[in-house]
């Protein structure tokens, strides 16, 4: 059974060991992006998202691992303008990263205007 992650945000920085592994600047254009990050990073158990400059709702997250096994935890999670997701945690032990797709909507209507989504992961 998948757990769902809660619609928690958070509004503080990540510590020391959270490491940024890619920016994505979304127009809410369309409503799916991808952050490439690849094995040079090395591996992470957990990654975290922030959004600054808009707000918006994330509805899925695919996490696709080096070895091209993925992993979608349930998601539905509330970005207000500089907040931070709660800790997804991985499974299993440390993975490789090879992409992180995001599912997204604007929480404005109409959509206008552009936000900044960046992904870190911790090792």
């Amino acid at each position: 059974m998948r757990a769902i992650l809660a619609a928690l945000v958070l509004l503080t920085v990540p510590t020391a060991d959270w490491e940024l592994l890619g920016t994505r600047r979304v127009n809410f254009t369309v409503d799916h992006d991808a952050i490439i990050v690849g094995a040079r990073e090395g591996g992470f158990t957990a990654i975290k998202l922030e959004v600054a400059g808009g707000n918006l709702e994330m509805y899925n997250i695919k996490v696709t691992f080096g070895n091209g096994q993925s992993f979608s935890p349930e998601t539905r999670i509330q970005f207000h303008q500089g907040s931070w997701s709660r800790t997804i945690d991985l499974p299993g032990p440390v993975r490789i990263l090879r992409r992180v797709d995001f599912w997204y909507r604007s929480r404005l209507r109409p959509a206008r205007g552009a936000a900044t989504m960046r992904l870190f992961g911790r090792k």
